[in-house]
């Protein structure tokens, strides 16, 4: 049957199962009939998204609708999932979750079976991991100042300790390097980027060195920051005038700038914003909506908007998905169709797309 295949992926998404239109399905030829059924079954798996969500003191895994996973812990701040991670049980994909009282709980993330527990020694405000290596950084706060702590696993946990007093309190973003013993260290004060700092994990001493400052300051760089896969960062550069998706890279205590893209949009506050592919979505807020924007080169349409908070957007397998309230709400990449559903009566305090 020729069809568009927009028309498909429509009749698909509202029909969910063969089964609601079973007359039109049964008056379709056997090929067909069996080609249809593919379609929707492949389409099926693409909409089975799993949601790690964090209440007030609960940690909650969604497969869809239903509940799969629960568990009670006060205090979480971060949940993250990790792939082929070293574990006293093998290489495993893992759930974290971490506590604002230092404690760090890995699950098997496809049994949900308790793994290990790891315990900072302080009260943690961050946590990163490394994204090819069975590294963590946690982050504790002590009456001496900020902890860093490079936590390196062979049979056990080996942990470099990298103690910091002068970085301040403003606010901080971690970044492993994919290749080299590097962590960088970017510093923020309401959302305008002020330095960065470089710690080399792998020296007998370990301790921050290398700060750029001045030029990230006067370029006017603002969060959200990001890296990608090939090291370089992408931020937010404001001249003034114009608004644009800035990429640069960092090189011998130097910046440079690979790329300049104009946000086409004259919008309040980005909030979050992904590249995929040739498009970027980004996600603004103002005094009374938020919005989440396609951008193709110089072109920009709105394609949701809401007077409800929205969690940070993510891509899984080509829909855009986020949490709002207690929703989670998807749009399809390709026929840019919003469908949503309902995860719990609670607000969420943020969450995670498996």
């Amino acid at each position: 049957m020729e069809l568009p295949n927009e028309l498909w992926v429509s009749i698909l998404q509202k029909t969910r199962t063969i089964q609601s239109c079973n007359k039109l399905y049964l008056a379709l030829p056997l090929q067909t009939r069996k080609e249809l059924k593919e379609i929707y079954e492949s389409h099926k798996e693409k909409l089975n998204i799993k949601i790690l969500c964090a209440f007030q003191n609960k940690l909650a895994l969604f497969n869809n609708n239903n509940l799969e996973f629960e568990f009670q812990l006060e205090d979480i701040f971060a949940v993250r999932y990790i792939q082929n991670w070293d574990t006293p049980i093998g290489k495993k994909d893992c759930i974290v979750a971490a506590t604002k009282t230092g404690l760090v709980i890995f699950w098997d993330a496809h049994t949900m079976e308790y793994i290990q527990g790891i315990e900072v020694g302080c009260n943690m405000c961050d946590i990163e991991f490394h994204p090819k290596k069975s590294i963590m950084l946690t982050v504790g706060e002590k009456w001496t100042g900020r902890e860093i702590k490079i936590w390196k696993y062979d049979k056990y946990w080996q942990i470099i300790r990298i103690k910091i007093e002068v970085l301040g309190d403003d606010k901080k973003f971690y970044y492993f390097h994919q290749t080299e013993p590097q962590v960088y260290i970017f510093s923020s004060n309401n959302s305008k980027i002020l330095r960065m700092y470089v710690c080399n994990y792998d020296i007998q001493f370990p301790s921050i060195m290398g700060i750029i400052e001045n030029f990230i300051y006067l370029n006017d760089y603002y969060t959200p920051l990001k890296i990608n896969s090939d090291n370089s960062f992408e931020c937010i550069k404001d001249d003034g005038v114009v608004n644009y998706f800035c990429k640069f890279r960092i090189s011998d205590f130097d910046i440079e700038e690979i790329q300049l893209q104009p946000v086409c949009e004259e919008s309040p506050t980005i909030l979050d914003f992904l590249r995929i592919g040739m498009d970027i979505y980004f996600h603004t807020n103002n005094s009374e909506c938020q919005t989440i924007y396609k951008q193709t080169g110089n072109d920009c349409k709105i394609i949701y908007k809401t007077t409800n908070k929205i969690s940070k957007i993510m891509n899984k397998n080509n829909f855009l998905v986020f949490i709002e309230k207690d929703e989670c709400k998807y749009i399809d990449l390709e026929s840019l169709e919003i469908d949503g559903l309902s995860i719990d009566k609670s607000s969420v305090d943020f969450c995670l797309f498996i």
